[in-house]
Parts: C-alpha cells; structure tokens; sequence
C-alpha cells in the first residue's frame, strides 16, 4: 500500500513539472462517445497513476521506483510527514489548478497549506515562481529566480525564469547574462538556443549570435528554413557592419549569401540590387527585383525597380509598372496603389481614378489615397469642397506602406532586425495597410 502511495506521489510529481513548463496546456480527445477535454498535466497524472498501477505488482519495476524516493525527497525538498501524503498531493493539485485558473489568492491559500505539509523546497519555490510570474511580480520572480539558479539541480529552472522575468522588465543585459550561462550549461535545449540567440541579436552580437544559430542547426532545434532565414538576418547585420568600416566588397560578399539563403529577405535584395546598379550590372539588378517582387511584393522593391530606367517618361513608368503588377498576385491592392500614384503623376485621370476606387473596395483609406483623391477632386473634378475634405480626412487616415511588430505592434517606416520594444527578433511584417494587419 505506502508502495502504491509512493508510486502516485511520484506520478503527481511528474505532472507537476509538466505543469511549471505548460500550466495552459489543453487535451482535447473526442473518440465516438467518449469526450475530454482537461488540462495537460492532469491528463498525464490520470494516464501515468493508471498505467503504473496496472504493473505495479511486478516486484523489479517497483524496487526501481522506490530508490528514486530518497533522490526525489532530498532534492526537491518534499518532507511531508509520515501519513500526510494524500493529504499533500490534494493540496498541490488545488494550488496548481488555482495559479492555472489565475485565482492568485486561493492559490497562496493553498501554498501555505502545502508548506506546512512538506515544508519550504524546490517544489514550493516553482509553485511561488508560477503566482509571482501570473501576478507579473517580476521584481520578487526575478530576485527568487536568482535563488534557484545557486542549486544545481534547480540551475536550469531558474536560469530560464530569470530571462523571463528580466526581459519583461527590459532588463535585457541580466537577461543576455542568463542566457550566456544557460547556453555554456546545455546547448541541446530550444529554450537555451532561442533566447540566446535573440538576446545576443538584441545587444548587436551578430557574430555570437551566429555561433549560436550554428549550434541550434547541429542539434537539430532549428529547421532548415527557419534556419536560412536567421542566418541570412544575421549576415546582413554583420555585412552592415563591414560597410560601416568601408569594406563594400566584403558587404557584397554577405549581402549575396544572405539573398542566395532567403531570396524573399526585402532589405537584402535592395541593397544588393543598388550595389549592382553602382556597378552597372542593370540586368542583374532587373531580374533580382523582379525575383524578389514575385516572393514579397513592397512599396520599395517597385519604387527600386522603376528607378532603374533613369530614361523613362512618366507614360513608360507607367506601362513598365503594369508589366511588373502581372507578376504581382500575393498583394493586388498594392499595384492599385502604384498605379494610382503613377496615373496621377502622368496625368491619367481616368485610370488613376479607377485604381482608387478598386483600392477602397478592398482596403480603408490611407493618407496617401486620401491625399489622391483630394487631388483628383481638386484637378479634375474642381470640386474644392470634395477636395478640402479629402485633406482633412488624410491627416486622421492610416500611414501606409509600414513594416509592423507582428509580436506588439510597434510601426516602422523601415525593416529592423529587432523590435526594441518588445525585444522580438526579426518580427517586423511589411503591410500595405495599418488596418489590414490589424485584423
């Protein structure tokens, strides 16, 4: 019977940790009549006391479980008293299920209760963690994330706590610092690999941060795509940087691996096509925006594009960019948008107009819409009125033609590699319009 008693403690220990990784995780299982629908680790529990119970009576398996009681007592610091273990499994469900549910003061309640039981330890100091992190304490998550780094066994735990806790105070310094040690510790976890990376890319340590991407692709905690995309963010930060010191031939050499691993990558194809412009490489300089226009269409890949024709006419950038809108299919209301501008500027009224009008069905007004059609009502239909009102509405409209924070939200009117407000990598999204992303 303790053996059986032992072996459920052991089975409530095991979904404890599940539940300090994932604490939200959901199972959802619907198999002819039979649905569930339960949290993660009180699914594991069910599902481990049940199987465990079923060989339980095979003597070696059990021998097995009972010499890792003393590893579990004296490590995690479960002491509860000789009687007393029903008693504290009970209370450790009911504060995990409470800090889950967000019910921070019956989980301190239950705490308490489980303190008294099994005394102060590792476990209590995860179940404290977990209410400071949900009550966004993180001054009191941080300070005890420290404490539980100075254990071995708990180094890791803590190690990943204190870079929660730092970077959502944006402390990203102590958070780099965690990471560091984290990464020299283990080098076989994604968590240790992610935030390494990320925190090296936020504090411009694009070389470390390549060390890293190198580790996480040997280890196989990186797909190849997600993989080719990082590193070809990270040669054009480094690539940057050789251009700085005035080494252009080393910034070609980045800028052409960088494309050659992610060819939709926007920023690296235009400074590489600017690059082969200087050089009077205009074909090469063509067929990548072209390329590139096909994988992302932006604002800037057409604007590039046209300038390219330094001879053109005002009518030629106009039919040069409707050759380029056929190949154009993943944003159709960005080549309305060109056209609008371009038909306006060669004095196609009538086309521009009707470009407008295809953008508004599909899109809401953005300044520079706005401010076209204030021209067109001032120019053509000499509507002063129309046109003054357009005017006013522009000033109150969406920007548009912004990159966006896809974590937070933040706006740019150019690509970074890193939002410094919310301290993501590579997050930003190139959107025609604010309210499109939005939704």
């Amino acid at each position: 019977m303790k053996k059986t008693v032992f072996f459920i403690g052991c089975c409530a220990f095991l979904s404890f940790i599940l539940w300090c990784v994932d604490e939200n995780g959901k199972v959802l299982f619907d198999c002819f009549s039979l649905k569930i629908n339960s949290p993660l680790w009180l699914f594991v529990f069910v599902l481990l006391s049940g199987v465990g119970l079923l060989v339980c009576a095979i003597k070696a398996f059990i021998y097995e479980i009972a010499k890792q009681k003393t590893h579990v007592t004296q490590n995690y610091g479960i002491k509860a008293k000789k009687g007393f273990e029903n008693e504290a499994l009970v209370v450790l469900f009911k504060t995990m299920t409470a800090t889950t549910e967000g019910d921070s003061k019956s989980a301190r309640k239950h705490l308490k209760e489980l303190e008294k039981i099994i005394g102060k330890g590792m476990m209590t100091d995860l179940l404290e963690l977990k209410l400071l992190k949900s009550e966004k304490n993180f001054d009191a998550a941080q300070k005890l994330s420290l404490k539980l780094t100075e254990s071995k066994e708990s180094e890791l735990v803590g190690l990943k706590a204190l870079i929660e806790a730092s970077s959502k105070k944006k402390d990203f310094e102590e958070a780099l610092k965690s990471a560091n040690r984290a990464f020299e510790a283990r080098q076989d976890l994604y968590w240790v690999v992610e935030n390494t990376f990320r925190l090296r890319a936020l504090a411009s340590d694009w070389r470390g941060a390549l060390d890293v991407l190198e580790v996480g692709l040997k280890k196989k905690l990186i797909d190849h795509e997600r993989y080719a995309l990082l590193k070809a963010v990270t040669l054009y930060e480094i690539g940057l940087n050789e251009k700085k010191d005035a080494h252009e031939l080393v910034f070609l050499r980045y800028l052409t691996e960088a494309h050659n691993l992610y060819p939709a990558f926007v920023p690296v194809a235009l400074d590489l096509a600017e690059l082969y412009e200087k050089q009077g490489q205009m074909r090469k300089a063509e067929k990548l925006l072209k390329e590139v226009w096909r994988l992302k269409p932006t604002y800037d890949v057409a604007q590039a594009y046209l300038k390219l024709f330094k001879t053109d006419s005002l009518l030629d950038k106009v039919q040069r960019m409707e050759g380029l809108a056929i190949l154009n299919s993943k944003e159709p209301s960005l080549n309305n948008f060109l056209l609008a501008e371009l038909d306006m500027k060669a004095k196609l009224f009538d086309k521009a107009y009707s470009e407008l009008e295809i953008f508004l069905i599909n899109n809401p007004a953005t300044k520079k819409i706005a401010k076209l059609i204030s021209l067109y009502e001032k120019q053509v239909r000499k509507n002063q009125k129309a046109a003054l009102s357009w005017e006013k509405r522009a000033k109150v409209c969406e920007d548009d033609c912004l990159w966006v924070c896809s974590s937070c939200g933040e706006v740019s009117s150019k690509w970074k590699p890193v939002c410094k407000k919310c301290g993501k990598f590579n997050p930003f999204e190139w959107c025609l319009c604010l309210d499109k992303k939005e939704k």
